[in-house]
Parts: C-alpha cells; structure tokens; sequence
C-alpha cells in the first residue's frame, strides 16, 4: 500500500475566520432588520394635529354675539363641515336681505365661485355653493316658523343638506345632497351682516382643517427609525469587513497621492516622491475657487431662488414643508427634502452671502471631486493635460455660473450625480462592494431631492455589467444574503428620511395632488426644453446656452472618437462610456420631468466637466493625427460660439440690472457679435480645408508630413487642441465683464454686489433698502401757486387750468386692465386666474374685489372735481381731481393746468411724480423713448413782479404697464436748480381710439425705504420671485394649516407678476392668491427703485380686509393614526 501525502490549504488565522463569521452574520441580521424597518417606516403610527374651527366664539368683551373670523384653511376645503342657521335670524337682517353665514367674504374677488353662503334675498332663504343654488325656500314663512333651521353637512363623500321643522308652502324642496367630494366650499373664515348681539341660540360652525401633513412621529417610530439606521449601517460595515478578504492592502476612498491611472485600475502605482499630494493647491485650483466666490457676490440669482427661501422660512412653524405657493399645502415629499437643510441653514440668518454660501460649498465639492477624482479616472490623457483640465474647469463654471448660483436643487443634484459615479468606479476598479453601498446611499438621497436626481441612479445602471461581474465573485465566496443583504438595506436607508415624520397615505395623497394641479408636461413634449434654449428670453440667454452646446459638441465628438478607435491612448474607455451613458440617461430623466424649464440643466455641471476635459484630450494630436480635423473641430466649436451670441444677455429678475445688452444680441457700433465670431469660424474652415488638400498632396508625393512645434506656427498648430477651453473661457469673460459693467452702471443704485458687500457691513436687507415708497400720495399733492394772473382756484381748475380741451372729469376707460400678446404666454388660456367684473361696486361705493388698485373701475362717490372714476395708489378722491381724454369729440384734448408750487429740494423727495392711466409717451429704463400722447411738466422760474418764465420742459420717465393706472417720474437733480413751479402739458391728437391718456395733479411726496415701511415683524406675502431680494421682511407664516393675514404683498414687475405670480399663486392652483384676492383689498403704493428711476422693480401692496374680521381661535388637539390613515380625498380641482 502506497501512503499519499498532500499539502493543507492555508488556512486563514483562527482570529480571522471567526472576524469574518461574525461579519456575515451581522451583515445578515443587520441588513434583515434595517430592511424590516426601513419598509415599517412608512405604515407606523404617527401623530397628527388635529385643528377645529368653531363658531360662535366669544367676542372682543367676552359677550354672547356674533362677529367675522378668518381662519384661510391652507388646504381650501375642510376635511368635515357642520352648520346650523336658524331661519328666524332672517329676521335680524334688513328687508333688501343678507348674509347669514358664509365662508368667505361676500366681496371676495370669487366668493360666489368658490364659497359656501346662506344668505336672504327680499322674498327667498337660499344656500348656494360654488355658483350653485342649493336651497331655496320662502323667506317670510322660514323666519316665521320657530322651528326652522338650515342644517349643513359636508365631509370627503360631499355635502348635503336640509331645512329641518319646516315645509315649504310653495312645495320647495327642502333638502339637497351632492355626492361629490369636490363639492365642499373653500373656507377663508365664517363671515355674517347678522347684528354682533344677534340670540345666537341654535346658531353653530364647526370645520376640521385638512392638517394631515401637520404630524409628528411617535416614540415608536422613532425608535424604529433609530434601530433601523443603526443597523443599516452595521450590516454596511459588516460589508466592508467581507471586503477585506481579498487580501489586498486597505483601499483608501481619497488617494494618498496624485496616481497615474491605467485602465480600469485605480490601484496604479503612486507617482514618484516628491509629487504633490492631492490637497495640495493649484493654479488652476485657485482660479477655480476664486470665481465661486467671486460669482457668490456679485453673479445673479436664479429662478426660483425665493421660492426656497419662503418655503424654509416658514417650515419651522408650519411643523412641515409647505409647499406655500401651490398645491393646497402639500409638501414636495417624496421629492424634496433638501428644503429641510435650507431650513435650518436660514435659521442663522438670510442675508443673501450667507445663503448663497451653500451653492458655494457645493461648487468648491465638485471641482474637488473633478479635479482629485474624475478627471484621473477618465485617464492620464486628462490627468496629465494642462488643456484638458483647464476646458473642464471652464466647463464646469460655464454651467455653474449660468445655473448653480443659488439655492435650487441642481447644486446637490451635481455633487451627488458625480459622488454616485465616483464612489462606481471605485467598486468597479478595487472590486469590494462598501463603496458601491455608498453610491447606492447617495443616488437614493440624491434622487429624494428632486426627479432629475434619478440621474444618479443612471450612473448605477451603466456600471451594472461590471458590478455584476464582482457580485457572482463575492457571492460564491461569501454567499447570496451576506453579499445582497447590506447592498438592499443601503438602498432603503432613504425611506427613514422620507418617511420621518410624512405616513405613506399623506404622502401618496401630496403625490397625486401635485399630479393633479401640475405643470405635467409628457416625455413626448421634452424638445420644448431645448426650443426654450434657443429662445431670447432668460431661459435661452448666452450664459445657460454655452455649457449645454459644449456639453452636447463634447459628447458628440467623444463617441465619434470611440466608435472609430477601439483603444485611445491615455483614455479609460470604459469609465468614459459609462459617463457617456450617464449624459444620455441624464436626458432621458429631464424627458420624464414634469417642468421644461432649462435651469434644471444646471445638474450637467460635473458630467460637462468631465466630457469637455475628455473631449480636449481627444483633440490632441496623439489621438487626432491629421491636423485639419483637429482644425475643422476648432471651427465647429467657433460655430457654437457663434450660435450662443445670437442670444441674448439676459438674468433672472434683479440679477438683470445694469447687465448690457438684455434687451438685444449683443451688438458694438451696430455689428452684432457674433457676425465676427461667425466670419473667424469660416476663416478657421477654410485653414482646415488648405490643410487637408496640403497634406494629402504631400502625402500622395511621399513628403513627411512635420508639424512645427515652436514659433507662430507652432503655436496656432497648437490653438486646435486648446479651442474648447477657448470658446468657454470667451463666455466666462463676457459674463465677468457684463457684471462689472452691471456694477459700474448700477452705483447709486442697486445691484447685487453692492447688496451683498453692504449684508458684509451689517445691513442685510437688499432691496429693501433701495426701494424709496411713497407712503401717503395724498401729502405730497402740490398746491397752485401764487404767480401773477393765477388766482386762487379749486383742486380740479387748477388741473384743467385754461383753455382745456377735450378732457372731461370721467375721460378715462372703466376697464384699464393691460393687454398683453397671448401668443408670448405659453400657458395664457389654462393657467391664468378668471377674475370678476373689475367694475364691480359696493353700495358703499368701494370695489368689491380683493385685487390691487390699478385696473380702473368707478365709484358711486364723486369726487372733489365730479369724476367718479376710481383712483389708484390710495389717492383721496375728495382731495385729487382727475381729468382724462377718452372719448373725446374728433378725437383731440389738449390741455395746460395752472403752475404748481414746487417745495424746497430735499434729498427725501427726489422726484416729482404723476399718476396717469392710458397711453403715454415716455422714456424707459433703457434710455428708449415710447410713442404715445405728450404729456410733459414745464419748470417755471417766478419773476420778482410774479410772472413765471419756462426754464425747462421734462418728458416723463415710465415702465410699460399701459393702460393700467401708473406713475410717472421726474427727477427734481434734472430740473434747473433756480425753478420753483410746474404745470402739466398734456395733448391727445391720435385718432386711434386707445390713444387717450388720464392725468392727476404732480407731487412731491417725501419717501422712505421700504424696509422702513414695511419693517420685519409684519406679515408679508412675498412673491416667490422676489423672496430672496427682501431678506428682512417676515413672509406671512402657517400655523396648524392657517395661513397668517399678510399686511402688505410684494410683487415683481409687471411681466413677473402677471406670467409667474398670477400663474403660478393663483387660486385654482392652491396659491396664496386665493386667499388674498377673496379676503383682502389691496393698494398699491407708488414706489421707486433709487437712482434707477424708470426701472419697473415691482410693487408694494398694503392689503385690507373687506370686511372688519377677528383670527379664530383654533381649537387644536392631538390624535395618533397608522401611516394608512387617511381623512379622505383633498380637494384639487380647478374652481
């Protein structure tokens, strides 16, 4: 017998073997009970804030009786709705009727429409909804019969309704019911004509606000989630002990060193002692750094900028993130936690410098993650090109500056789509899976921000070849639940964030909402996106066109590349296909976005970064041999940048002012731009096109085709390589420069830099302190002056003076809304709020609707010189005359009123000014005069015998909101210093019968600051687009699903107020609007951005109740539900 004699395995130290036994358990267990909790999260119980309004309460003297409440539900419609109105309180009103109770005020822009009214006519008792009569019964047998009540009930099934102990002589019916759960009224508070010492026996409210979003976790689910995220990441670092296995060296997530990248491996051998480390920092580092902060001061903002500012503003007291502006109060869950940062970052303070530093350190993350991480992993062609990483770095500021400069999404959305690909490619290239666990972590929060953040997820799936291929590996050595188990449990850590404090049946109620109230623009309607682009409007402007052209010409050229090279020296091809497949993911996900705006490109910033670095390296001749395509690439870039001055320069809102050029293409002595970067792009053709016939001859004579490498030639020879790099550092410039030149233009005045460097100085308030108002016109009316041959006179003959012609006390139009072009509105006909009759009168003579104060109408009051047209800006009819020339005879008015006494100059009251309506010739903020009807102010210098000689003659300075009433400006710095009165000239010789112009007498009204005004405890509703350029005043806060009553509104200029905030706000939308239109009136306040007089910043409102009203009080309690519990469908319907 033979002995066999074998060789044991090594076996790995006892230590060791139990080490990893123990780590596959706990990865197991671990993962097992995160992913047990994670999917809990969502069904276990929270707490919720149930709030009642009840009516009847306890007046201002603790007496019995009856008064208005006003409660604005911020969900419209109440969950439940109980109403009992005995009929005899009909008696209590007067014969012509009334209101018995309502649930929004009878004067509201849209009461009827939207309300819930029980009121009496002179003969009948009707209950009427939403433009619908829902009862009708005798009045005088009703409010005879004791026992007659109107009982109300409605809930989420519908309303219904009866008239209990009583039968209608007329055979009436006395009952109703509508099966509709959009049925049930809005409620702005219970409003009532009843007399406040009315018996109220019988007489009873009560609504529960729709507050399912108002809630709290329970201890239980608190624990849970602690639990649950602990042992998550165990089984994540019970993961990354498996790892180890593999007997490698510990793998570092940050390199030690600069490496040289080959291939797929990351795990290249160090470079030589004596490189620098990657903190060390760079020139180009330097550069880089220096613009983001540079751009934090003085670049401008972006869209939707304030609408984060007031959404984090207000979270902490509405105990969630509201949505404010739209959607009936729903938060942006499942999407949008980003807004919770935002919330606790604004809690230190909301000067502009310190919110934009957010965007900042989000930038500075990226260009560290370009720089130390993708721009190696691409490959040494990148990593070792001094023209590669500077076109990367310009790339990435292309975008960032035109899209990143604020406090949207897209700034997370960039770091974490590139995280997510980093965190890949270290899976792929060490081949352990703890960081592929981290990119599963990071493109799940990265996708909870925001939709387009499943472009992270994409950057997933295009490594999921090479990831599969490591898991059947660690699977057949570790085993299927050890290796899946933490990788699913990573993948839902998210849902402990998403469902914190939000139950499943909440948020998939805020889903379907938003789904409902929209935009919803389909994936087949994506081109509109890049027609936008192209666009001359802020959408398509020079500085958001530049990093997507170059983002598309990059990718475009990379793939032709590849497709016709197998292997690119210096080049990773597979982590370069990959980013590629990221770009192209990236594009079909915005296909997906509901919104078609561009700025949401601004997540392209790191993945241009990375295409345009590659694209460069691909341009060198060690990849692109012939020097005429690298010429003719030169040239299509140069035909890019042509394209992109064909825009125009154009900034969001105040980030506009003083920017050259945001009214036309950019243009010097009458040549456009990019005329001459079009005609260097055809000489830069024709170089390629001698080139290529050149070589080719040399090359069918057998010449050597040498390339100089020093001198002039040398140097352009080299220009092709670096054209990228050129072509967006040309825009980066123009940027630059078009702000310094914004700063110089703007000094005296306002601009963003001068805002921000003054919030460094302890005066944070931005526009608030720029904006001069009159607060009381009426102070400021100028009186007749004393001269010879002008006696004294009354208010409205001293406006007509002598010899007037055609103009007539009611000379003005009842409908003074202004007209815009439909054809400029995308959304004009769906979106744009239907308003009642503008016209429309009180018996007290006052406007019945909640809408601002320049739009015309009359009154029944006449005033101090017979007009009864309604006068805007809270002039006092009884003190300001007006005179306009619509309708008159043949068309022809002219008139020259008496002089005015101008008051001593003062540095508060700078300007003269006027109220006019119609059209009227004037001068803009551009300096562009506008044709229309003369209306002028003569300056007079009185003589020592009291006659005026004419020293000077002002044409107005204006914005374009015609035929709306507005004001015009007339700078006292322009007027000779020695004038000391004023008359108006004023003549209508246009046969168009819409020329016609209406004017007041002139003022000199001292100012204050807005800020002044307004201050920073008063409620305000801030419109989304101004939010961020008013950062002292308090916008109007939700508590308990109430909206707080605004004392003032800011708005933008006219074009931002009527697309954006009447659009976007509206009533039908779930905006504040609809709370504000059918509750409030509101007054303009003549207001003025200093030193840039013409300029149309936006307005000041003072709003007022209709109606005398008192805040309820809330009866709030707690009540606890399992995440499955709902109160039923919310209203989310169009009125």
């Amino acid at each position: 017998m033979t002995e066999t004699t074998t060789t044991p395995a090594p076996t790995e130290p006892a230590g060791r073997s139990r080490r990893i036994r123990i780590a596959r358990i706990v990865a197991v267990v671990a993962g097992l009970i995160g992913i047990v909790l994670a999917l809990a999260m969502a069904v276990l119980p929270v707490t919720y804030t149930k709030v009642q309004i009840k009516w009847p309460q306890p007046t201002a003297q603790n007496a019995s009786g009856v008064e208005n409440i006003v409660a604005p539900n911020v969900s419209y419609t109440p969950t439940n709705l109980d109403l009992s109105v005995p009929c005899r309180l009909a008696a209590d009103l007067p014969a012509r009727g009334g209101v018995l109770v309502s649930t929004v005020p009878e004067n509201g822009a849209e009461a009827g429409k939207v309300g819930l009214f029980v009121r009496a006519t002179t003969d009948r008792l009707l209950v009427a909804q939403r433009n619908a009569v829902l009862l009708n019964v005798p009045r005088v047998q009703a409010q005879s019969t004791p026992d007659c009540t109107i009982v109300i009930h409605a809930d989420t099934s519908g309303i219904r309704g009866e008239t209990q102990g009583f039968s209608a002589a007329d055979g009436a019916s006395t009952s109703f019911r509508l099966a509709d759960p959009n049925a049930r009224p809005q409620i702005i508070g219970v409003y009532t004509d009843l007399p406040s010492t009315v018996d109220t026996a019988g007489l009873s409210y009560s609504s529960t606000v729709d507050t399912r979003f108002v809630s709290s976790p329970t201890t239980l689910k608190l624990a849970a989630a602690l639990v649950g995220i602990v042992a998550t990441i165990a089984s994540m670092i019970a993961l990354a002990v498996l790892d180890t296995q593999d007997g490698r060296r510990r793998r570092r997530l940050l390199p030690g060193r600069m490496k040289r990248p080959r291939g797929d491996d990351e795990d290249a051998p160090a470079l030589p002692p004596g490189r620098k480390p990657w903190w060390h920092v760079s020139v180009l580092d330097t550069l880089v750094v220096a613009v983001l902060i540079i751009w934090l001061f003085v670049g401008g903002n972006t869209a939707d900028d304030g609408y984060q500012v007031t959404v984090g503003r207000i979270a902490p007291g509405a105990g969630y993130l509201d949505n404010y502006y739209r959607y009936f109060g729903v938060p942006q869950d499942p999407f949008g936690w980003h807004y919770q940062y935002l919330a606790l970052w604004m809690q230190v303070s909301t000067a502009t410098p310190w919110l934009r530093l957010l965007p900042l350190i989000f930038g500075v993350l990226c260009w560290f993650m370009l720089s130390r991480g993708a721009f190696g992993r691409i490959g040494s062609a990148v990593r070792n090109s001094r023209a590669a990483r500077w076109a990367g770095a310009f790339a990435f500021l292309a975008v960032w500056l035109a899209f990143n400069n604020g406090l949207r999404v897209e700034p997370f959305l960039a770091v974490g789509i590139l995280a997510t690909w980093l965190l890949v490619e270290r899976a792929v290239a060490t081949g352990r899976l703890s960081p592929l666990t981290l990119a599963i972590v990071v493109a799940a929060f990265t996708l909870t921000v925001h939709p387009a953040g499943a472009i992270a997820a994409v950057a997933l799936i295009a490594a999921l070849r090479p990831i599969v291929v490591r898991l059947r590996v660690r699977i057949r050595r570790d085993g299927w639940f050890p290796t899946l188990t933490p990788i699913l449990a990573s993948g839902l850590l998210v849902l402990y964030e998403i469902f914190a404090d939000q139950p499943l049946a909440s948020i998939l109620e805020g889903v379907k909402v938003q789904g409902i109230v929209g935009p919803t623009n389909k994936w087949w309607t994506e081109a509109m996106r890049y027609y936008i682009l192209q666009n001359p409007t802020t959408d398509g402007s020079i500085a958001r066109r530049i990093g997507i052209f170059m983002t598309l010409f990059a990718v475009i050229l990379i793939v032709l590349v590849l497709l016709s090279r197998r292997r690119v020296p210096g080049i990773a091809t597979a982590p370069l296909w990959r980013i590629v497949a990221i770009l192209a993911g990236a594009v079909g996900v915005l296909a997906f976005s509901p919104t078609k705006a561009t700025h949401q490109f601004g997540a392209f910033a790191t993945l241009t970064g990375v295409l345009v670095a590659a694209a460069t390296a691909f341009i060198s001749p060690q990849v692109i041999r012939r020097r005429c395509n690298r010429t003719f690439i030169a040239a299509a870039a140069t035909y890019v940048l042509a394209v992109v001055f064909t825009g125009r320069n154009q900034w969001w809102y105040v980030g506009s002012y003083g920017i050259p050029w945001g009214d036309d293409t950019p243009n010097v002595a009458g040549i456009k731009l990019y005329q001459p970067i079009l005609l260097i792009a055809v000489i830069i053709t024709l170089v390629g096109a001698w080139q290529y016939f050149r070589d080719d001859r040399r090359a069918q004579l057998g010449e050597p085709i040498v390339e100089p490498s020093s001198g002039v030639r040398g140097f352009l020879g080299r220009m092709p390589t670096y054209s990228l790099a050129i072509v967006v550092a040309i825009v980066l410039v123009f940027n630059m420069i078009s702000f310094a030149k914004a700063i110089q233009t703007q000094r005296g005045s306002w601009s963003w830099a001068s805002s921000n460097v003054n919030a460094l100085r302890g005066n944070p308030c931005a526009l608030a302190d720029a904006v001069l108002v009159e607060a009381d016109p009426n102070k400021g009316l100028l009186s007749p002056a004393r001269v010879a041959g002008q006696e004294s006179s009354s208010p409205g003959a001293a406006l007509a003076g002598r010899g007037m012609v055609g103009f007539t006390p009611n000379g003005v139009a009842t409908d003074l809304q202004t007209t815009y072009d439909d054809d400029n509105d995308a959304d004009s006909d769906q979106q744009n709020p239907t308003q009642t009759d503008p016209n429309a009168t009180t018996d007290t003579g006052e406007n019945s609707s909640g809408t601002a104060d320049t739009a015309g109408g009359t009154t029944a009051r006449k005033g101090v010189n017979g007009s009864s047209v309604k006068l805007p800006f809270g002039l006092d009819p009884a003190k300001v005359p007006v005179l306009g020339s619509y309708g008159a005879p043949g068309s022809r008015a002219s008139l020259t009123s008496e002089w005015y006494q101008l008051p001593k100059r003062s540095p508060d009251a700078p300007l003269v000014t006027m109220s006019v309506a119609g059209t009227v010739g004037y001068v803009d903020d551009l300096a562009v005069t506008h044709p229309g009807p003369e209306l002028r102010l003569e300056f007079g210098r009185v003589e020592p015998d009291g006659s005026v000689t004419t020293v000077a003659s002002q044409v107005p300075l204006g914005i374009a909101t015609d035929p709306a009433w507005r004001n015009m400006r007339f700078p006292l710095d322009k007027a000779p210093p020695r004038a000391s009165v004023v008359r108006v000239v004023a003549a209508d010789a246009s046969s168009d019968p819409s020329g016609w112009l209406a004017v007041t007498p002139p003022r000199v009204t001292p100012m204050v600051t807005l800020n002044d005004l307004v201050g920073s405890q008063d409620p305000t509703l801030l419109d989304w687009e101004v939010a961020l350029a008013f950062p002292c005043q308090r916008p109007a806060e939700v508590h308990n699903g109430i909206w707080e009553i605004p004392k003032w509104r800011i708005t933008p200029d006219a074009d931002g107020e009527r697309v954006n905030s009447r659009n976007w706000m509206a009533g039908n939308y779930g905006g504040p609007l609809g709370m504000v239109d059918n509750d409030l009136s509101a007054t303009v306040l003549p207001s003025y951005l200093r030193n840039s007089w013409a300029k149309d910043w936006g307005s000041l409102q003072r709003l007022t109740p209709l109606v005398d009203q008192t805040p309820a009080d809330l009866v709030v309690t707690q009540d606890t539900h399992t995440g499955l519990w709902t109160p039923g469908p919310m209203r989310a319907i169009m009125n």
